[in-house]
Parts: C-alpha cells; sequence; structure tokens
C-alpha cells in the first residue's frame, strides 16, 4: 500500500507536496520515540545494535531510534535483603540467624551491575551464609549473642571484597535476630534462673546476718543500760540508807551501828510489803512469821544491801554478819 502511495504520489504534478507532510509525520514520530525520561535514582541501560553504549542517568534523555534501545532499567536506591539461616555453634548448638543486608548499584559501575549479575539476591544470600557459617563455628553459643557486632563486620568486609567487582556496594551488614532452638532456650533460662535463685539466696542471707548482729547490738546496748540503770538505782539505795543511819546516829547516840542498820532496813522491808499489798495487782505474799523470823528477814536484807553496794563501788565490802553482841533489841 505504501509502495502504492508512494507510486500514485509521484505520478502527480503535486508529489512533492503530498511527500512533504508524510515525511514530516514520520520524523516527528522518530524524533519521539527516541526522546525518554529517567527517574531520580535510576539508571537506563541504553544499547546500540545490540551492544552497551552508555548509562542514561537522571532527566531528559534522547536515544537514536531504531539503532538504540533502552536494554533495562536499575534502582540505585539502597536495598534491603533479610537472610535466614540455620547455623551450628562450637559447642554443637544449631540456631537459626536472620541477617539483614543493605546493599545498592553503584552508579559508575551500572552496567556491571546489569550485565555480570542476573540474580544479585541469590548471589549475596549465598555469600552472606558461607560468611555467617564460617564465623558461628567458631563460637560459642553465648559468643554469638555478645559478639553480634562482630559477624556483622565480617559479613560486611566480605560482601563488599566479593559484590564490588559486580557493580554493587554493601552499604551495612546486620544480625537482625538470633534465636536458638525451644529446648535450648528452655535449658539456658533454667540455668539463668537457678543463677537468679542463687543470687537471691545469698542476698537474704546477708540481710539476715545484718539484721541478726544489729539485734544482739541493739540487746547488749540494752542490756548495758539497764545494767547502769540499775547500778545506780541500787547506790541511790545505798545512799539514802547511809542517810537513814547518819540520822539515827544522831537522835540515838549511843546506840550500836549494826543496830541502827537493822532498824532502818526492817524500816524498809515493811514499806516495801506495804506499797505492794496496796498495789493494784496485789498478791498474797507468805513471809516468815516463826520466832526468828525477824533474825532471819533481817539477815537477807543485810546481805542484799551488802550485794548492791558490792556491785556499785569498785572496792568490795566486807558483809558481817550480825551476832547475838550486837542483836537489836526484841520488838515488844
Amino acid at each position: 500500500m505504501i509502495e502504492l502511495f508512494f507510486a500514485q504520489a509521484s505520478d502527480g504534478p503535486g508529489a512533492g507536496v503530498v511527500l512533504l507532510p508524510f515525511l514530516a509525520l514520520v520524523g516527528i514520530i522518530l524524533f519521539f520515540s527516541g526522546v525518554f525520561v529517567v527517574g531520580q535514582q535510576d539508571a537506563v541501560i541504553i544499547q546500540r545494535l545490540g551492544k552497551f553504549n552508555r548509562v542514561a542517568r537522571a532527566g531528559l534523555n534522547f536515544k537514536v531510534p531504531v539503532l538504540e534501545t533502552a536494554a533495562g532499567r536499575l534502582s540505585l536506591r539502597i536495598r534491603e535483603l533479610d537472610i535466614p539461616g540455620q547455623f551450628k555453634t562450637s559447642d554443637n548448638v544449631f540456631i537459626n540467624m536472620i541477617l539483614r543486608v543493605q546493599y545498592a548499584v553503584i552508579p559508575e559501575r551500572a552496567s556491571d551491575a546489569h550485565y555480570k549479575l542476573q540474580s544479585p539476591e541469590q548471589q549475596i544470600t549465598a555469600f552472606v551464609l558461607n560468611v555467617v557459617r564460617g564465623e558461628v563455628a567458631k563460637m560459642q553459643l553465648r559468643d554469638v549473642f555478645e559478639h553480634q557486632d562482630s559477624i556483622g563486620n565480617a559479613v560486611n568486609e566480605q560482601l563488599t571484597i566479593s559484590m564490588s567487582e559486580f557493580g554493587f556496594q554493601i552499604r551495612n551488614a546486620l544480625v537482625n535476630e538470633v534465636r536458638p532452638a525451644e529446648e535450648v532456650v528452655r535449658a539456658m533460662n533454667a540455668v539463668q534462673a537457678s543463677e537468679n535463685e542463687k543470687v537471691a539466696a545469698k542476698n537474704q542471707g546477708e540481710a539476715q546476718k545484718f539484721r541478726t548482729v544489729l539485734h544482739a547490738e541493739a540487746e547488749a546496748e540494752a542490756k548495758r543500760l539497764q545494767g547502769e540503770g540499775i547500778a545506780a538505782q541500787r547506790e541511790a539505795i545505798v545512799r539514802g540508807l547511809s542517810i537513814s543511819v547518819e540520822s539515827l546516829k544522831t537522835a540515838m547516840p549511843g546506840a550500836d551501828p549494826q543496830t541502827l542498820m537493822n532498824l532502818v532496813l526492817i524500816n524498809q522491808y515493811f514499806d516495801a510489803m506495804r506499797d505492794i499489798s496496796q498495789g493494784e495487782k496485789a498478791k498474797v505474799i507468805f513471809v516468815p512469821s516463826g520466832p526468828g523470823a525477824y533474825r532471819e528477814i533481817s539477815d537477807q536484807l543485810f546481805q542484799s544491801f551488802i550485794n548492791a553496794a558490792e556491785a556499785s563501788s569498785p572496792v568490795p565490802v566486807a558483809a558481817k554478819k550480825p551476832t547475838k553482841a550486837n542483836e537489836p533489841p526484841p520488838i515488844q
């Protein structure tokens, strides 16, 4: 049909007028077919007659119609790839790990990324698994948790060397997750719980020891203060008795000192009995009532006050038991 159109157009007198619009239309179509736009962070591989020619960058670009074609479009953005795998540690524990690799096409080597490597994800996965398998085999399970950064650095270094020749750069490699088998997790939790119980028991023992020491110190201090109070009380009683004896000596110049002392003690004794009987919780008290009751009570009181005097005085006081010569006169 085109040949017929050209034959008919060339036979007539207005052949040039007919061909000119047609050629202009064809030229416009060819021009716009060669114009294309490349987006930001993208690159287009241009081939001329099936051979690599250049890399078209972001913006408005032009290719020769028919002779040049766009062989492929590459993204220059950073991409992430999660790589799961199972690995064995040096202490024969299998763990599941997920590694995250961030990679991108090197803009200056976009042609290598397009032509040299058909599936970069598969190649990166194979490299990562190989590197991690070698690193984890050198470590125990505890070390894997503690040295995740070193594993990521080793993967980053090896991948950078291996993938750079294919036009890819490795931006980062991270150990995203470490998950041992369920039975291993249960065993680790049991061990940790046992260690925590040991620490708690030790802390409780230390606390109990501290409380016991404080209680003993407080009890010792209380007993010391109580002893000082009793000693002071006894000292005051002895001092009062001494004043009473001196008063009796003044009132009875010819009386025997021992007799005066016995009178004071008996008086104190009966005063004490009176106070006890008048108390709110008075009790029935049985006191000696035989013929020698006075002597027995007197001796006991005398000895008790001698003991009180010795407790409150650094100089021992010799107790002198009353004899018949200095017995007090019988009470009428």
